[in-house]
């Protein structure tokens, strides 16, 4: 691959910074919680560990790093009675890999009552993105991908519905062994609107962001990996959250995760476990909450085919 092109998404993904930050509060909140048990364990920093069909959820351009065919699901248990489900299915075509995905947030039954506070009924609220992302090596150090994903946001009988794109490249520096740089930019888009009784409502804005990562890896002998990851993320409306992430892996398929992220409103630190076996991995994450919220539990499973 030609450093032109490379060097010049590079440029243009890193000049969304600053107009991100300034814009004005994003709706969709859903597609801000950190995706896979994994990530999440390590803070959400991620985009420069993602590798296979999970990356389609965070950097693209991982997606290069796809093997035959390979599946991940997820759900996470949250605060308030809200549950986040997400599922992708990734596999090798047209010299990259091709990946479809789907990640939806619901929640339990929500009392609807009327103007004097007497119970009618229930109503009910999801989320909703629909993807389809391809990733590709270019030479033994660089790597792209981008997506197009489809959102829409339900409230009862009204809902909003828009389009986005994401782009992505990571690069393995030789003279850094064990090192990776990623930057991605994701959900990039026009805002969506409700319309209710026939009239357009105000801008309902995508959570566009801009991440940027590095991650290292090397062995610590005696079976032993160890892995760390650092990540800068500014979403729309948002300040911006630096995140660490740790994790210690064994040859027999265990692994120990921790993370911690600084100016994210919700969670600070996170902690988890994954075990491989064979063609399969199961993840599991703890992220505590700050606020006076309960603490979420999130589990992944994935297959190699």
């Amino acid at each position: 691959m030609s450093r032109f092109p490379t060097l010049a998404t590079l440029a243009v993904l890193a000049t969304l910074t600053a107009a991100t930050a300034q814009a004005a509060p994003a709706g969709f909140a859903f597609l801000e919680v950190p995706a896979t048990a994994r990530a999440a364990a390590m803070g959400g920093a991620y985009s420069a560990v993602a590798d296979g069909v999970e990356a389609s959820f965070w950097n693209p351009a991982g997606l290069a790093g796809v093997q035959g065919t390979q599946f991940s699901a997820t759900h996470i248990e949250s605060f308030e009675g809200l549950k986040h489900d997400q599922f992708a299915l990734a596999g090798r075509m047209w010299g990259g890999s091709l990946a479809g995905s789907v990640r939806t947030m619901y929640s339990q039954p929500i009392e609807e009552r009327d103007d004097l506070g007497n119970l009618v009924g229930s109503f009910g609220a999801h989320d909703l993105e629909f993807q389809a992302a391809y990733g590709r090596a270019f030479g033994a150090r660089w790597r792209a991908g981008f997506g197009a994903q489809a959102v829409r946001e339900r409230l009862a009988s009204e809902a909003a519905t828009t389009w986005s794109g994401s782009a992505g490249v990571t690069w393995d520096p030789a003279m850094l062994r064990g090192t990776r740089l990623a930057l991605v930019a994701t959900h990039l888009g026009p805002a969506a609107n409700y319309v209710i009784d026939g009239q357009r409502g105000g801008d309902v804005a995508l959570p566009m962001a801009v991440q940027a990562g590095a991650s290292w890896n090397r062995s610590a002998g005696h079976g032993l990996d160890c892995g760390l990851a650092l990540d800068t993320r500014f979403a729309r409306g948002r300040q911006g959250v630096v995140a660490l992430g740790g994790e210690l892996r064994s040859t027999t398929g265990a692994a120990l995760r921790l993370g911690w992220r600084a100016n994210d409103d919700v969670a600070n630190v996170s902690a988890g476990l994954g075990v491989r076996l064979g063609r399969a991995n199961v993840d599991y994450a703890w992220v505590p909450s700050k606020l006076d919220l309960e603490d979420t539990h999130r589990f992944s499973f994935g297959l190699q085919f």
